[in-house]
């Protein structure tokens, strides 16, 4: 792995658990759970073959998932995360990797949902942001679902400090990151803008409240053509 790489997984390996209490009340995520749950009963697709690319404790999605029935994959750079998945979401019909996303190469078509939240902001470049992009269309089947999240701040290999940790991150602008997603052939569906403060982290002890700040969030529901 490249530096980045190797400084993001330790990030997400010290941030750990705790992750998830911080965006707990990230009210969007159980939207996109209840938008795919729904169009996968619509096309009577069940059980699903999912992946959560950047799963971290694994819940809300691969919970939520795993115990409507279908078969979830998480996969995750941080060991930690994936460790805190395996306890969290001890289901048979989930399964957690160790898998840093850019060497995540699975057969095409292999996929009825792919969820990618906030997974790619941290330790990758512009480029290979779209690198991602496409391949995620590559995984799916067509007719496949994605719910992709990002905080859309335009720039390329930023150096910053989130909850307290040095990270070098980069991220498209909202009109790019729709404009890429619908380059590699995917419909949009969706696409809204929200905003979280994820307070939490200074009162659980994650950094101080200097290092917390509002936050900008783009979701992007899409679907690949059946044709």
């Amino acid at each position: 792995m490249s530096t980045p790489r190797r400084q993001t997984e330790a990030l997400f390996d010290e941030v750990g658990a705790t992750y998830e209490e911080v965006f707990a009340d990230l009210q969007p995520i159980h939207a996109a759970i209840q938008w795919v749950l729904s169009e996968l009963s619509a096309a009577n697709i069940h059980p699903a073959k999912t992946v959560d690319i950047g799963c971290g404790t694994g819940r809300p999605i691969c919970s939520s998932l795993a115990q409507a029935g279908h078969d979830v994959l998480g996969i995750d750079i941080s060991g930690s995360m994936i460790a805190e998945a395996q306890k969290r979401v001890p289901l048979p019909n989930a399964t957690f990797t160790k898998i840093d996303t850019l060497e995540f190469n699975p057969p095409p078509g292999s996929f009825d949902v792919v969820t990618l939240t906030f997974s790619l902001i941290a330790g990758v470049t512009q480029d290979e942001i779209r690198q991602v992009i496409a391949k995620l269309y590559a995984m799916l089947k067509p007719g496949g679902l994605l719910v992709f999240a990002t905080v859309p701040v335009e720039g390329n290999n930023v150096e910053i400090k989130w909850m307290g940790r040095p990270v070098t991150v980069s991220s498209l602008s909202p009109g790019d990151t729709v404009g890429e997603i619908k380059k590699v052939g995917f419909e949009i569906v969706k696409e809204e803008e929200s905003k979280y403060h994820p307070i939490k982290a200074s009162s659980l002890g994650l950094c101080g409240p200097e290092d917390v700040w509002e936050e900008t969030h783009l979701w992007v529901y899409a679907r690949k053509p059946v044709v």
